[in-house]
């Protein structure tokens, strides 16, 4: 399929750096982020606990965004309409573009259930998945941005401040779990992703996340250490307030991937890996009712999509 280009939400044109073929820029976990990833497992519903729930959340996708944004600034009556407008563009473009790759995405799953869960198609699928990821930031970024143009000093200022008291919140909640706790809240999300798709897990099943998450490493502290400076960054730009500081702000997401610490790079890399190996291992193990039941949700899922994306 031929991508038709993304919506541009600011009237200008700007070029990422490169990597494996994909645009590829770093957000860290600001509000941003947060939305973004909110968005994106709205957008991509992979994760949905209930695909018959897919078309009625889709469509209510622009409601999800402003509780998320409403967390960190509270705009005006004139800054919303602007905001929805260029949401509803990111939306339609999302809609007609990258909704019948998802169903492209979804045919070639159940084909990789078929072939017995290869290695090598297992990789080049979750890749697909970053990919789709990926083009959906760029045009994300730009709302965001063409948004910050329309924020006055003190909305900037409490933008800031929401987003070192989110800081603060999850360094108190998160940093005083033990590894055991840190590892025990691994091992739950695995469990309760994979009972949604696959239903109750087997023993060996269960065996098999215990032992991939002992082997992760932990990667909390590097999470929070990363995005403090990061938020200190963004507060200077955003303060500052000079006439191309969203230049300024595409260009500390442009290195932010490069100044990742090392053991923190390569931990991403190494949890990567135990991730995608692990999920591998439990859809090769499942019995046939889990089977029956993961056809049946990817395939319903399939139909919602084909549905919105006008197919």
């Amino acid at each position: 399929m031929i991508h038709k280009p993304l919506p541009n939400l600011s009237g200008k044109q700007h070029s990422w750096r490169q990597r494996q073929g994909h645009t590829r820029f770093y957000l860290g976990d600001t509000a941003g982020a947060r939305i973004s990833k909110a968005l994106v497992g709205c957008l991509m519903v992979l994760t949905l606990s209930g695909c018959s729930a897919t078309q009625f959340i889709y469509n209510r996708v622009d409601i999800l965004v402003r509780w998320y944004l409403d967390d960190y600034v509270t705009l005006d009556r004139e800054q919303q309409a602007r905001f929805d407008q260029r949401l509803g563009a990111l939306l339609e473009w999302h809609r007609r573009e990258e909704l019948p790759e998802y169903v492209i995405l979804l045919d070639d799953a159940l084909i990789i259930l078929d072939e017995g869960v290869p290695l090598d198609g297992t990789r080049a699928m979750a890749d697909r998945i970053e990919a789709a990821a990926i083009r959906f930031q760029d045009p994300f970024l730009e709302l965001l941005l063409s948004t910050g143009e329309d924020l006055r000093p003190e909305q900037r200022q409490d933008f800031i401040e929401a987003l070192l008291a989110k800081q603060d919140e999850f360094e108190r909640d998160r940093l005083k779990r033990s590894d055991q706790e840190y590892r025990t809240d691994v091992e739950a999300r695995f469990d309760k992703q994979l009972k949604r798709y696959l239903g109750l897990l087997t023993d060996l099943q269960t065996d098999r996340i215990r032992d991939g998450v002992a082997n992760m490493t932990r990667l909390d502290h590097f999470w929070l250490e990363d995005r403090r400076v990061w938020i200190t960054d963004l507060s200077g730009i955003l303060l500052a307030a000079d006439p191309n500081w969203p230049d300024q702000v595409r260009a500390l997401i442009a290195r932010r991937e490069d100044a990742l610490l090392p053991p923190y790079r390569e931990g991403i890399d190494h949890n990567g890996e135990i991730i995608l190996q692990l999920s591998r291992d439990v859809l090769i193990a499942r019995t046939d009712k889990q089977d029956q039941k993961l056809r049946g949700r990817l395939q319903a899922l399939r139909e919602d999509l084909a549905a919105l994306s006008g197919q």
